[in-house]
């Protein structure tokens, strides 16, 4: 069970995954299709990266081909820098951290199994929620 204030509470379960040796055109149509930015990499059932759009756009503008005909792997394109962590960490060291490391995304894993993932573009929208929970509240009275 998730715990307040903990990644667990606010990730986003059992994301969408692909193989590392997967064409780097899958991954490419899987971002869209989805409409997702960040899809984390698997070798077996092990994190081995995350491939993002933009790392797919950067591979493109490389001359790298990515259609369904090449031999351009998810691999080949992906990062291997990801922030791993686990469930039970606090919310407040993964977002100091996705800062100050300059990491879009963490991805949580309890016993080598990707369980969750947790984006800038969530920080985002959990944000806007807090923003607008605050505004709707009544103005505090004076005495």
């Amino acid at each position: 069970m998730a715990q307040a204030g903990s990644i667990e509470a606010v990730m986003t379960p059992y994301p969408y995954s692909i193989d590392a040796d997967a064409h780097a055109g899958t991954a490419w149509s899987m971002l869209n299709q989805l409409r997702i930015h960040h899809l984390p990499v698997r070798d077996g059932q092990q994190v081995f990266g995350v491939v993002t759009d933009r790392d797919l756009k950067r591979a493109q503008i490389l001359g790298q081909d990515l259609s369904g005909n090449s031999e351009v792997r998810v691999a080949d394109v992906c990062s291997r820098d990801v922030y791993i962590v686990a469930p039970e960490t606090s919310l407040i060291e993964v977002l100091e951290h996705m800062a100050e490391q300059q990491h879009d995304a963490a991805l949580v894993v309890r016993q080598g199994q990707l369980v969750g993932i947790f984006t800038y573009s969530d920080v985002c929208r959990r944000y806007a929620e807090l923003l607008r929970s605050e505004a709707a509240r009544p103005p505090r009275q004076s005495k």
